[in-house]
């Protein structure tokens, strides 16, 4: 006598296995196993070591172009700069010649020496006083001569804006304009120019008509 199989249970759906825990009462629904591992986080990537290594050559690429970059604009930059060390220029002597041209003397004080290279002559020149009048500067010159001999001569510029010349006219008998002085001996005179006050440059000049000293006077 062929053994039947045991009913099946109505409260199992069809097509569903009849599986059951045996140490499961009936009618109730047998819930699926978790474990542990379950909820653990997952575990982390590994990344190729061909692709940590092309990161790490990126980041020093980028920092040598930074570095670079910035001593660029550091040499570029005025102020990035060293300061450059103080130089002192040195003028000439008063009278000196440079080569062969002729650098006069010039100063804001009543005498200056001078040399006179065309004249081969050298000396003082002088301005004892000076006083303004109507007519214009009138001038109480003295210049003396310590070898050589030459014409003195002078003339004036104004210190304005102008920057005139002037010659100088004739005052009186002791004018020094056009006369001759010799080695040893020293000259007093006169010297006029028909200007309006302001501050002036009065010019000693040698034979030639060449500048040789210069002396200021205020306006």
């Amino acid at each position: 006598m062929s053994q039947q199989p045991p009913p099946r249970d109505p409260r199992m759906p069809f097509g569903s296995p009849a599986q059951r825990d045996p140490h499961q009462p009936f009618g109730q629904q047998s819930l699926p196993r978790t474990s542990a591992e379950q909820f653990a986080p997952p575990p982390p990537s590994r990344r190729p070591l061909w692709l940590s290594l092309g990161v790490l050559a990126l980041v020093a690429m980028l920092i040598a172009l930074a570095f670079r970059m910035g001593s660029s604009a550091g040499d570029d930059d005025p102020l990035a700069m060293s300061t450059p060390s103080a130089t002192v220029e040195v003028s000439p002597d008063p009278g000196q010649t440079v080569g062969s041209r002729e650098t006069p003397a010039t100063g804001a004080r009543s005498s200056i020496p001078f040399t006179n290279a065309g004249d081969g002559s050298a000396g003082t020149f002088r301005i004892l006083r000076h006083r303004w009048t109507p007519q214009g500067l009138v001038l109480t010159v003295q210049v003396s001569l310590d070898r050589g001999s030459q014409r003195l001569g002078f003339f004036a510029l104004d210190n304005g804006p102008t920057a005139r010349q002037f010659n100088p006219s004739r005052h009186g008998d002791d004018d020094l304009e056009g006369r001759s002085i010799t080695a040893g001996e020293t000259v007093t005179g006169t010297v006029f120019f028909a200007k309006q006050p302001g501050d002036t440059t009065v010019f000693l000049s040698g034979s030639s008509g060449r500048q040789v000293a210069a002396l200021t006077v205020e306006g």
